[in-house]
């Protein structure tokens, strides 16, 4: 059962070789990297005001100086669910630029908090979901401080423990983040759209990051491509449409996406004792980018294990190795105090349609039909959709 768990097969018998193969195929695979990101974006738009730019910069982009300049974040707006679900005469599809890689690990702790920052993940220390805070003896999920294991409020977040500036800080023009209020249920694009406007109008000049929940959480219930997804990017769509057609004069807006997603099952990885017994403590990080910290003496029969049951759908990197390939920043950049924490001994990447559950099976209630923190296609290419005004 454990070495079969990511594949279902109705019958064992002497074709099981050529069952497994029929049901098994190849994705394609995209490492990070930083050399055209969203942080690219960042510097074009710092530089727009006459600042320091740290990444390279498309001039067809930035071709002019902007009053205005809105970057709005679609949360799980891959690519390919991008020209899935959207006809080539819709706005987002019309207004289509580019393709760009997303931060690494492709999920939105990391990659939003870059986009906000202007800092990678090796930087900034936010490399995941959730992370095995030392001090506390937990791992918590860095944007509400609950336990991740227990569902328990900790009093403690990622903005604590890992504070970051936006990056328009330093730049001489008022700069604002327009996002929902997450202590409500209420995840309304229309109401973030209408604050923007108001804030447009008001200002002479203004810097504006606007963060959308959706069509990411709706895509980790029902997938990438079922009818629901396509009526609500039709919807979002609507909207943005709308609301581009109100911006005022010499507005520059930007919409893109954290991630991508990709249609996965799970794997019970809590349940696989064998694997779970060589651990200090239990998985961190993300479902699809695990880090683990091994017991000493297990290190090299955890690695080998490792990959006889899974290399198949994911691949195993020791952390120091997975940050020399690039993996969460820049060889140069200046590398977080908890960073040797979080990532701790190997980091598991996934590589095709499968994520880690965390959680013992008895205790899941739900599972995802779509995910992300990979580095399929799927969810590291993230659109770039541009309209001037």
């Amino acid at each position: 059962y454990i070495l079969l768990n990511h594949i279902h097969i109705d019958k064992l018998d002497d074709n099981i070789k050529e069952a497994i193969k029929n049901k098994y195929r190849e994705y394609e695979i995209l490492y990070p990297d930083y050399s055209d990101t969203l942080l690219n974006i960042i510097s074009g738009i710092r530089k727009n005001y006459g600042c320091e730019a740290k990444y390279q910069i498309d001039d067809t982009i930035f071709d002019r100086k902007y009053k205005n300049i809105v970057i709005l974040i679609l949360d799980g707006l891959g690519t390919n669910v991008l020209k899935k679900n959207l006809e080539e005469t819709d706005f987002l599809r019309k207004n289509y630029y580019k393709d760009v890689n997303s931060i690494y690990p492709s999920t939105t702790a990391a990659a939003t908090t870059s986009i906000i920052s202007g800092l990678t993940p090796y930087e900034s220390g936010w490399t995941g979901w959730q992370n095995y805070i030392k001090e506390l003896n937990k791992n918590i999920v860095l944007f509400n401080g609950k336990d991740y294991y227990k569902d328990e409020f900790t009093g403690v977040t990622g903005y604590n423990k890992m504070p970051y500036k936006p990056f328009f800080s330093d730049i001489n023009v008022p700069g604002e983040i327009i996002q929902p209020d997450f202590k409500t249920s209420k995840r309304d694009l229309k109401d973030l759209l209408k604050r923007s406007l108001k804030s447009l109008k008001k200002r002479k000049s203004n810097i504006q990051y606007i963060y959308h929940t959706e069509p990411d959480s709706m895509m980790h219930m029902l997938g990438t491509g079922t009818k629901e997804i396509k009526d609500l990017l039709k919807s979002i769509n609507k909207d943005i449409e709308e609301y581009a057609s109100r911006l005022p004069k010499d507005t520059l807006l930007i919409v893109s996406a954290d991630h991508g997603h990709v249609d996965v099952e799970p794997l019970y990885f809590a349940d696989c004792k064998i694997l779970m017994n060589m651990l200090n403590r239990r998985p961190s990080n993300d479902g699809r980018c695990a880090t683990f910290s091994v017991k000493d003496e297990y290190k090299g029969q955890f690695e080998k294990l490792f990959n006889q049951l899974f290399k198949n759908v994911y691949k195993l990197y020791k952390a120091e190795d997975a940050i020399k390939l690039g993996f969460f920043g820049n060889r140069n950049d200046i590398k977080h105090e908890r960073i040797d924490d979080f990532l701790a001994d190997y980091v598991a990447v996934a590589t095709n349609k499968y994520y880690f559950e965390m959680h013992p099976i008895a205790e899941v209630e739900i599972k995802f039909k779509s995910h992300h923190a990979g580095i399929t296609k799927e969810e590291m290419k993230v659109p770039v959709i541009l309209f001037k005004r």
